[in-house]
């Protein structure tokens, strides 16, 4: 009675994750949901070291926007130079990227990244305010 047919589409079996786009146009306060391991894989092999680093670094981060590696083990992951790094992460302290806590510990700036929920992210930019302005760890 009924024939069920195959899809003739192939079935892409690369080991992405799951990721959706949100339609900017509608409001600019509204964020995109990216998938960094996706947008590492796609890229890594046409993207120079240095401006993958970023991305990279959202990757790794915990839910509190943190990075719990030294400069060190960061630059054994990253395949970078530590005197290299320590240049870059200057520069990205200037344009409010993320803030250095202390030795081994980072925070990403969560209106640029985060993971959670609005209220996670609310909680998350007050004590990334409190960081940058001297009352939270190190400046």
């Amino acid at each position: 009675m009924f024939e069920i047919k195959e899809n003739s589409r192939r079935k892409d079996n690369a080991d992405f994750t799951e990721s959706r786009v949100m339609d900017s146009r509608k409001s600019i306060d509204r964020f995109i949901n990216i998938s960094p391991q996706n947008y590492i894989k796609a890229l890594e092999d046409t993207m120079p070291k240095k401006s993958m680093i970023p991305i990279i670094l959202i990757s790794i981060m915990d839910r509190d926007n943190k990075i719990n590696m030294t400069l060190d083990e960061l630059s054994e992951l990253l395949q970078y130079p530590k005197t290299g790094l320590s240049v870059i992460f200057g520069e990205y302290k200037r344009r409010d990227f993320l803030r250095k806590i202390r030795n081994g510990v980072y925070m990403i700036n969560p209106l640029i990244s985060y993971k959670g929920s609005k209220y996670e992210r609310d909680k998350l930019v007050y004590s990334y305010n409190q960081i940058k302005n001297g009352n939270g760890g190190l400046k």
